[in-house]
């Protein structure tokens, strides 16, 4: 009788974790959605330290964390730390949720996390992070021109090759990316190929018109054409 009584007490205690779980966790979804950040991780850290592996709250957790960042980003006041907190997040959700509804926000995560780390030190090497976000995300193109940057400054023909690969990738897949006209123009105008330069910054411009380094760029190539065409070297 007394076992019954004490499985009875046990089973209700549950239930009311259970309970107060999922109190925590509506509490910090609603949380959430007004932009009470502050709130919201508050109570899906209640959650967590009753149930760590509930994914509704290491979820909210995670965007929490992210938007928080996020709002750092846009007031141009973001931190190595804040973004490395929430990649933190992400790899934990990433072990109990492998439905990828998260992957868009953890590779946009990861790529600001490379850039805060580059910040922080501009000899690190951030491409570990920048293949994990691409690989997450293939329609990330600020990984890829990250990742094309980092190899193209690096100056040897491999590297180099690389990255022309990758702005290549880049402008064909997503045209209207502009930076990575910029950049692909960049690495011919470097190797002393004035036409493909001149080529690829033309094209990015008729897709952006108003852009001061296109048009900059693609007159100075221009003028270097026809400077060779009346010298005889083209």
């Amino acid at each position: 009788m007394f076992g019954r009584f004490c499985y009875i007490v046990a089973l209700c205690a549950t239930l009311l974790l259970i309970a107060c779980v999922e109190d925590d966790v509506r509490r910090g979804n609603d949380a959430l959605r007004i932009g009470d950040y502050d709130r919201a991780i508050q109570n899906f850290s209640k959650a967590l330290d009753v149930e760590p592996a509930n994914r509704d709250a290491r979820y909210g957790l995670a965007l929490s964390y992210y938007a928080v960042a996020e709002e750092a980003e846009h007031l141009k006041t973001p931190t190595f730390d804040m973004w490395n907190r929430t990649a933190r997040e992400f790899d934990i959700l990433s072990k109990v949720d492998s439905s990828g509804r998260i992957d868009a926000n953890y590779s946009t995560c990861l790529f600001y996390l490379a850039r805060a780390t580059m910040a922080q030190n501009s000899a690190a090497n951030v491409l570990p992070l920048l293949d994990r976000s691409i690989q997450l995300d293939s329609l990330n193109f600020f990984s890829f021109n990250l990742k094309g940057l980092i190899l193209s400054e690096r100056g040897d023909k491999e590297s180099v090759e690389n990255a022309k690969k990758i702005f290549i990738h880049v402008v064909t897949r997503e045209p209207q990316f502009i930076s990575a006209y910029v950049n692909l123009g960049n690495i011919y105008w470097d190797e002393g190929d004035i036409e493909s330069a001149w080529d690829t910054w033309s094209a990015g411009l008729e897709r952006s018109p108003k852009n001061q380094s296109l048009i900059y760029w693609t007159q100075v190539a221009e003028d270097s054409l026809k400077s060779m065409v009346l010298s005889g070297r083209l």
